[in-house]
């Protein structure tokens, strides 16, 4: 991914903060959201359990998305590192990406599980994020 393909907080992350999204973070992202438990009632009276499966509900999702940062020069690097910090702190990371137009991923920064460093230019993270209503991505 490169300039004009992932957008975060309404800005295009890869002008903004020199990031991009790995291959697998794309699919990560698109994979449906699963169920929540369906509601059952077991008896010992009754053969198995009654399942009420008439109105099913969609769970939170819990992600990991691999995050590259890149820069031309190292003062760059750790200037797009910081401005980057900056925004996780404050919890919110509202997703887009331009292969899904009308689509926004809202979701809350949970962690960086790892981060490591290349070439003092390059570096990749992965970050752990959650989107608490898979049902409320539309841009409106």
């Amino acid at each position: 991914m490169a300039k004009g393909e992932l957008f975060i907080n309404g800005k295009d992350a890869y002008i903004e903060w020199g990031l991009s999204l790995d291959s697998t973070s794309l699919s990560t992202l698109m994979t449906p959201p699963p169920n929540k438990s369906y509601i059952k009632n077991k008896s010992r009276k009754e053969n198995g359990a009654r399942v009420n499966n008439s109105n099913p509900k969609v769970d939170e999702r819990d992600l990991s998305l691999q995050i590259n940062i890149t820069a031309i020069t190292e003062e760059e690097f750790f200037n797009k590192y910081l401005s980057f910090c900056e925004v996780l702190a404050k919890g919110t990371l509202d997703i887009s990406t331009k292969y899904q137009p009308n689509v926004l991923y809202r979701t809350l920064y949970e962690s960086c599980q790892q981060f490591s460093e290349f070439m003092r230019g390059i570096g990749k993270f992965i970050l752990r994020i959650t989107e608490p209503d898979p049902t409320n991505r539309n841009i409106s």
